[in-house]
């Protein structure tokens, strides 16, 4: 933190955001169209945050296209489900009526104001739509595919994530590969036309471009800058050669630069558990989190994150790092279990990718261990892998060198390191109920979650005994999509300050704020809906502040 001392700025603006993903692009948007002049700046050399990397779906309750397909929907059931599966650990209980009642908002406004549109994919759910108030269709928002080149020069800007193909969540989310339809993947990549999270982060950045917001990468925040009112005014920025850039904002600055799953420390000192294999850009570290703290911010939510099973190929790298990937529906299929580093079953397999890392901190008062803590491990026979894509590999491809097999269980324990006697009775005893598609030990086949990853195909899809070989096992590791805890948040997006007062001209929003649905994860998107919707409000309420006197020279650059 920098207080202001006859700053001189290299450029003033009215206001500053800090990030290019979802959150931040509909800030900006918002805020531009509310009459105020922004600025962006984003911390890599690609655009479009954890947002582009992602599946690009939000959660939105009620939306615009629910209704078009004539899918009902309510404030009161949505408020209903999200409250069951918060179990009112939430930081703010009013904010997820602000968030109900905003978020069919927010969709509307993009969609009469940018090319940002989206659809309803066909059967895809809530993940517990079985609870009273969920929907098994309408929530979750598929976005269009958009052509990158509408992008001009900034199309290859966009990040790219590496194995999503260019296919939306209702064309690309078949278990069975052969589903898939390669000649409409080639046609997109031959006209360069991009789905998914990518296509969020293009559509909403082309509502940038088409408003003329100024866009810096490789130039992020540092720190901010506070009058002597305690008022943030601006950003100590840095370029890519070290200088410092400062950017004055009459009017405020908006952190949403991403949570701080990829810097050690900071997970050590705030997360439950550890995160060892993060499945977000490497450029989450944390940094706006650090600002906040620096201004005084009051922080929330500060144990919890977007949990996630990762599974890593070693022969794929992302900028200069082994990829984690994300989760791997095979885990939800019969012929597989999961078991603990003492080849012991520990959870329902076919549990969401937000609820099933959560048993890996399992404590065990009679050993003082984490048993579920490392080591985890997907075993799996030739059944499961002669039928489904399994991290990266494809059904009729022998098991590259990486992946551990064996002829029999004893042998593979061994490979793995987990005790042969204690894993073969692990899996006779799967494999006794099994046969008759039953789980009496963790009620596999009974969740939402499995049964609608499997296509509703019944238990028979969902359990079945692990008897032919080879047998194979897959490496679990603690991953995460990104944090969702951060500076506390009003209505507005507006930063609280420890004694409970607003932080003049300091907002935050998506993963770099508090999550206001705590652990809770209700669908598809449950990450991005709140972050636009926060997104949306923080931009308008910063567009229509008083601009501030932030200097008393004269600006280094026009």
């Amino acid at each position: 933190m920098i207080l202001k001392n006859d700053m001189k700025w290299d450029v003033e603006t009215d206001v500053v955001v800090l990030g290019s993903g979802g959150a931040a692009l509909t800030t900006a948007i918002l805020a531009h169209d509310q009459g105020a002049e922004v600025f962006i700046l984003e911390k890599s050399d690609q655009i479009g945050g954890t947002t582009a990397f992602s599946g690009g779906i939000p959660w939105i309750p009620n939306n615009r296209y629910m209704k078009e397909l004539g899918l009902e929907d309510s404030h009161e059931e949505a408020k209903m489900y999200i409250t069951k599966l918060t179990h009112g650990k939430e930081p703010d209980p009013e904010l997820i009526d602000v968030y109900i009642e905003n978020g069919p908002k927010m969709i509307d406004y993009l969609h009469e104001h940018t090319p940002v549109k989206f659809a309803v994919p066909k059967g895809y759910g809530d993940y517990y739509a079985d609870l009273p108030g969920g929907k098994k269709e309408g929530r979750s928002l598929d976005p269009l595919p958009f052509p990158l080149n509408d992008l001009g020069e900034w199309a290859e800007k966009v990040r790219r994530n590496p194995i999503f193909p260019p296919l939306t969540l209702e064309e690309g989310g078949a278990s069975d590969p052969g589903d898939i339809d390669f000649t409409l993947v080639g046609t997109r990549m031959e006209n360069n036309i991009t789905t998914m999270g990518r296509a969020l982060a293009a559509s909403l950045f082309k509502g940038v471009l088409d408003r003329g917001i100024e866009t810096l990468t490789a130039t992020p925040g540092k720190e901010l800058v506070m009058d002597d009112e305690g008022a943030v005014i601006g950003v100590r920025a840095e370029k890519e050669d070290g200088t410092a850039y400062f950017i004055g904002a009459r009017k405020g600055v908006m952190i949403a630069s991403g949570g701080f799953e990829w810097n050690k420390e900071l997970v050590r000192s705030f997360l439950k558990g550890a995160i060892t294999h993060p499945q977000s850009p490497s450029y989450n570290e944390g940094d706006g989190l650090i600002m906040a703290m620096e201004a005084g911010a009051a922080l929330a939510n500060m144990s919890e994150a977007w949990w996630s099973p990762a599974f890593v190929d070693p022969t794929i790298e992302y900028e200069g790092k082994v990829y984690n990937q994300i989760d791997s529906q095979a885990r939800t299929m019969a012929n597989s279990i999961i078991v603990n580093k003492h080849g012991k079953r520990f959870v329902n397999e076919g549990a969401t990718y937000m609820d099933l890392p959560k048993s890996f901190y399992t404590y065990d008062q009679n050993s003082q261990s984490l048993p579920n803590e490392s080591n985890v491990w997907l075993i799996f026979d030739q059944q499961l892998k002669d039928r489904a894509l399994i991290v990266t590999m494809a059904p009729g491809e022998d098991a590259p060198d990486w992946v551990p097999q064996a002829d029999s269980i004893q042998e593979l324990a061994e490979k793995i390191g987990v005790d042969p006697d204690q894993l073969e009775a692990t899996v006779e005893r799967f494999n006794q109920h099994a046969a008759n598609h039953e789980d009496p030990d963790f009620n596999r086949g009974s969740l939402h979650f499995e049964n609608f990853a499997n296509r509703f195909q019944g238990r028979k899809a969902m359990i079945g005994p692990i008897e032919k070989g080879p047998f194979y096992a897959l490496p679990i590791y603690a991953g995460s999509l990104g944090t969702n805890g951060g500076p506390r948040i009003n209505e507005h997006g507006q930063v609280i300050s420890l004694r409970g007062e607003v932080i003049p001209g300091l907002y935050a929003a998506g993963n770099a704020a508090m999550g206001i649905l705590g652990g809770a994860y209700p669908g598809a998107g449950g990450t991005i809906g709140p972050a636009m919707t926060f997104g949306y409000l923080a931009g308008m309420h910063i567009g229509n502040m008083e601009p501030r006197k932030i200097s008393d020279a004269e600006s280094v650059l026009a």
